[in-house]
């Protein structure tokens, strides 16, 4: 039996690649009702298997007050940029480094805690098939009040600046989206 002599270290491009690789493959059976959970759920699944790789540095007001209670909070929606990716086969399918830059941006995170992670995951349902949007992602952290802060030193509590809690978006995921607001 082979031991590694060396700590493992996640490589978040070989998640990105299987991720392409695993949507690619699955182009023929899109549109298909019971294939669009599986298939989004692949996305998701690499981008959460590579956690902490592109934390934001923003940190909940909550979240610094309950150190206890601290989670990630994959800012971007990664299922629901899966179904972008799917929608739009020929301009991520048919380039990887486009679909790379989007992989990068789905894995980013935001520190907050554990009941505010619920409360932002209640802005969008998804049943498999219709996926619905109560809030647009650049302003759900503003719907629902969550105070965030960028930190500064090596530790939340040392020093952090309060930062707008109007998120950065990539437009194409904005506009994609307005399809799925309900209002």
């Amino acid at each position: 039996m082979k031991t590694m002599t060396k700590k493992y270290k996640k490589n978040w491009k070989a998640y990105c690649k299987t991720a392409f690789n695993n949507l690619k493959s699955n182009l023929d059976n899109w549109g298909k009702e019971d294939y669009y959970r599986p298939i989004t759920r692949t996305f998701y699944i690499n981008v959460f298997d590579c956690a902490g790789i592109n934390h934001t540095e923003l940190i909940s007001e909550n979240a610094i007050n309950n150190p206890k209670e601290r989670t990630q909070d994959h800012c971007l929606s990664p299922q629901f940029i899966g179904r972008m990716i799917m929608d739009n086969p020929d301009k991520f399918l048919e380039n990887y480094e486009e679909f790379e830059k989007l992989f990068w941006l789905s894995c980013s995170t935001i520190t907050v805690t554990k009941k505010e992670n619920n409360l932002l995951s209640q802005l969008t349902e998804n049943d498999g098939c219709v996926y619905r949007v109560h809030v647009p992602t650049n302003l759900k952290y503003n719907h629902l009040g969550i105070v965030l802060y960028n930190r500064v030193g090596v530790k939340w509590e040392q020093s952090v600046i309060k930062e707008s809690n109007i998120i950065d978006v990539p437009e194409q995921l904005l506009e994609y989206e307005t399809q799925f607001l309900v209002v």
